[in-house]
């Protein structure tokens, strides 16, 4: 049996690399978004072209501030089909599942002016 100064030693040193672990998968998945966010920045340019920037509906809804789970719905439905417009079933078409989760994920991080 382990005295009881080495065990809390022991189960210190667990702690901290638990706790460095845990740390280090943040970062990373912060690291990742980051990423995933300038990658759907790259991409939006087609977007852009006919959802403002700035967020007006001028007949075309705006998708900034969208989340990003309701933006990849969204373009999964243009993409399958369910739903029915022919510039955006032909973007949606042109679009792998990453490129799509990254548009989310850039989109999800505008907000309109004004709000």
């Amino acid at each position: 049996m382990m005295p009881a100064s080495q065990l809390l030693a022991f189960n210190l040193l667990a702690a901290a690399m638990l706790v460095g672990s845990v740390a280090g998968f943040a970062s990373s998945a912060r690291a990742d978004t980051a990423k995933l966010v300038r990658y759907g920045e790259h991409l939006s340019q087609e977007c852009t072209t006919c959802h403002r920037r700035d967020g007006v509906d001028n007949g075309i809804p705006s998708i900034l501030g969208m989340k990003s789970e309701d933006f990849e719905e969204t373009l999964k439905y243009y993409k399958t089909g369910a739903r029915d417009n022919p510039a955006m079933v032909s973007v949606a078409q042109s679009l792998d599942d990453d490129q799509i989760k990254a548009l989310g994920a850039y989109f999800a991080t505008l907000v309109p002016a004004g709000k």
